[in-house]
């Protein structure tokens, strides 16, 4: 780029592992070039991690943008800016901020989600907002929704890894003394986490305890584990700081996803190649795009096949040091932040040629339902037409409702979370007290 190009980062909120991956990818983009000027525009609440990251590097931010009286604000902001990206996934504020629509801008949408299943599934609308549309996993380009897509929204489309690098203290191979050690680092609630996690792992048998660290369902876990009479093989830590030491003792990373999940990148096999430990995970999509069965970690099918990968794993030292080089020479070769942030800088170097254009999400209509009201917005979000076909009844009558288990959670895209951040709205509260007389729990 022949000139300083300011970048506004447009996002919902700065936690998990995409707060990881957006300071690592500005902190990799600050060293490696000076002609971009990133700015920061957050709808909640940047957390403080992220917030002295960010003072640090000298970058410009600005948080909380997203709740009344915010869009102007976002407007001048987006105005000012050479390119946006706006880091998507499925957001009550975020849908409605690209709903009211956007001054004229060159638009990027950087896809945070693999886009498989609702909550956080992608829906054919969105695909027409952008100027550019960027997967962080190449395993986004198998949705149904985006194989469905036409030639001219199709040609919109590239893959960008979402990858916050490699730690620096991996660059090293670790050497792991003592018994086999087994585990999982990440997301613990069921969104991510595999049902049946702890009876894939506790049928292994092997002596050590597997180790589980990480939230926020880490004491459901903990009690589930007692329940089911297998308490004394598991270490459920709840979130760590620092993972690192758990990831330098672990010959293998039992990271069994629910296969509805959301993840992409998944930041946390990255680290685990890095420091050393095997990945075992089944075959979905987003997990078989980064790891290669037999050559950088073991992919499975079945519960069976998963536990007797472990005990493989355990019993066969010689195979899973083989594992381990291969992977750790992936991760290193590939996976490099600097890949990312080459990228990203190709893409703005072709959006610069795009002129500025005014960019509005296109949402269809439904019966009885206003235009932009939060149920609205729930509904088109569900992209599905059986999804959102449920839920439409589901707002329209009165009734229990038993919701999927993954429109359960306060947050991530269900319709607690759209009602606790949009307001008021008749069939959304109907849903979510049905719901909450049905379990028991706050909506």
């Amino acid at each position: 780029m022949g000139r300083n190009t300011a970048v506004l980062h447009l996002l919902p909120h700065s936690g998990g592992g995409v707060g990881t991956v957006l300071r690592a990818l500005l902190a990799a983009e600050l060293r490696e070039s000076a002609s971009t000027i990133p700015s920061i525009a957050s709808l909640e609440r940047l957390n403080e991690t992220t917030r002295c990251h960010f003072d640090a590097l000298g970058i410009n931010w600005v948080d909380c943008i997203g709740m009344k009286g915010g869009f102007e604000k976002i407007s001048a902001l987006i105005k000012s800016a050479d390119i946006v990206l706006v880091h998507w996934w499925n957001h009550p504020l975020l849908m409605r901020l690209l709903f009211q629509g956007l001054p004229p801008s060159r638009l990027v949408l950087w896809s945070h989600v693999n886009g498989f299943a609702a909550p956080q599934s992608f829906f054919p609308e969105l695909f027409e907002l952008p100027d550019r549309f960027v997967f962080a996993t190449k395993a986004s380009l198998q949705s149904p929704v985006v194989q469905e897509l036409p030639h001219e929204l199709r040609r919109k489309l590239c893959v960008i890894r979402s990858c916050a690098g490699i730690p620096a203290d991996a660059v090293k191979p670790c050497n792991k003394d003592g018994p086999f050690q087994f585990g999982y680092v990440g997301t613990v609630e069921p969104a991510k986490m595999h049902p049946d996690f702890l009876e894939l792992c506790a049928s292994a048998k092997i002596p050590t305890q597997c180790i589980v660290a990480g939230g926020p369902a880490h004491d459901e876990l903990r009690s589930q584990a007692e329940h089911l009479g297998v308490g004394n093989q598991f270490d459920i830590l709840g979130p760590v700081d620092d993972p690192r030491p758990i990831f330098r003792r672990l010959h293998a990373f039992a990271y069994p996803l629910n296969p509805a999940h959301y993840g992409t990148g998944e930041q946390v096999l990255v680290e685990a190649m890095a420091y050393g430990a095997v990945p075992v995970v089944f075959a979905n999509p987003p997990e078989k795009a980064l790891i290669r069965h037999g050559e950088t970690g073991l992919i499975t099918n079945t519960a069976e096949e998963f536990t007797n990968a472990l005990c493989f794993l355990a019993d066969n030292p010689a195979e899973r040091e083989r594992l381990v080089v291969a992977g750790r020479r992936f991760v290193l070769d590939e996976c490099d932040i600097k890949v990312s942030v080459s990228d990203f800088h190709t893409l703005y170097e072709e959006m610069l040629s795009f002129p500025k254009c005014p960019h509005r999400l296109s949402l269809p209509s439904f019966d009885n339902i206003a235009d932009g009201s939060p149920f609205h917005l729930f509904l088109a979000s569900c992209g599905n037409n059986t999804t959102r076909n449920y839920f439409e009844k589901m707002g329209i009558k009165s009734g229990i409702c038993s919701l999927p288990p993954e429109f359960t959670s306060i947050t991530r895209g269900t319709p607690q979370h759209y009602l606790r951040l949009l307001g008021h709205d008749p069939s959304l509260e109907l849903i979510c007290s049905a719901y909450h007389s049905e379990t028991g729990e706050t909506p």
